[in-house]
């Protein structure tokens, strides 16, 4: 699309409060090819997600430095200082975007990246794809952008976890995994049994550890509580069932094991930021496009 040596392409965006309160918002997508002196320096705010389309660098936060090759994923929070480093016989070519959104914090921590923001993953072309969807997205702003340029930051997302979880030796990780086995093991027993009115003593009974153990390991992997990730599961198992049947409200809040159709409301807006019928005809609209 661009010639090989030195360009920088960038589209802004203007988030829609909708955008804010809902989704993963864009504030800037670019694409560039660095120059061989390079050397950015920057503080800003909100989240910057890269992808190396080719080349070599580095890059340093928080007094660390990590080396980023062709493939690579950076996720950087722009409120810290940062800095990347092109490698003058090897520049590099990025796609990035600039976002913010609720849950953006809690992938920066869930995916540790304040101790390594640089991965890999197995399939990186799938990456590039949704980044450069991003891109285009931003191009043309179209009505829909901005919902589906969130449910390309959320597939980005996805991946990143979902191969973090897989990867046994990552060496990025502080652990094998970003989840230890007793806490996967907790999240397996409540998808399977989030119907049902679990309390925290048997999820820990189920994993061979004290309710107080597990609920500090818990905390301490994922940055929620058991009973948090046990609500969010059963919000999830309800968003399903609110687009995918036309079951009523009660009968969803009661297969999700709430107790009754109020207090499933006042949780799922909590999760959501909208109501449950509120939820049915947004993404029933947006379906329908």
């Amino acid at each position: 699309m661009f010639p090989t040596d030195y360009f920088y392409r960038s589209h802004s965006h203007t988030p829609s409060e909708t955008a804010k309160r809902m989704w993963f918002y864009v504030r800037r997508a670019g694409w560039c090819a660095c120059a061989s002196d390079s050397d950015i320096t920057r503080e800003s705010f909100d989240y910057q997600l890269q992808y190396i389309v080719r080349g070599s660098g580095q890059v340093s936060q928080h007094g660390r430095t990590f080396p980023v090759t062709a493939g690579s994923i950076v996720f950087l929070d722009l409120r810290q200082e940062y800095r990347c480093t092109v490698n003058e016989l090897d520049p590099w070519e990025i796609l990035w975007v600039h976002f913010g959104g609720r849950q953006s914090a809690d992938y920066f921590q869930l995916l540790l990246a304040g101790e390594s923001p640089v991965y890999t993953v197995c399939y990186p072309g799938k990456i590039k794809r949704l980044f450069m969807r991003l891109y285009e997205l931003m191009t043309t702003q179209t009505p829909d952008c901005e919902v589906r340029a969130s449910h390309c930051i959320t597939g980005i997302f996805t991946e990143l976890v979902a191969h973090r979880m897989q990867e046994s030796n990552d060496p990025l990780s502080l652990e094998p995994s970003p989840f230890p086995d007793a806490v996967r093991a907790g999240m397996n027993f409540m998808e399977s049994r989030f119907y049902q009115r679990l309390t925290l003593d048997e999820i820990a009974q189920h994993v061979a550890l004290s309710p107080f153990h597990y609920a500090r390991l818990f905390k301490r992997a994922t940055g929620v509580s058991v009973m948090t990730w046990l609500l969010r599961t059963r919000v999830a198992q309800a968003k399903t069932m609110l687009l995918e049947t036309d079951l009523p409200i009660r009968d969803i809040a009661e297969k999700c094991g709430f107790a009754d159709q109020g207090y499933f409301g006042k949780q799922f807006k909590r999760c959501a930021e909208v109501t449950p019928s509120e939820f049915r005809a947004l993404h029933k609209f947006i379906r329908r496009d």
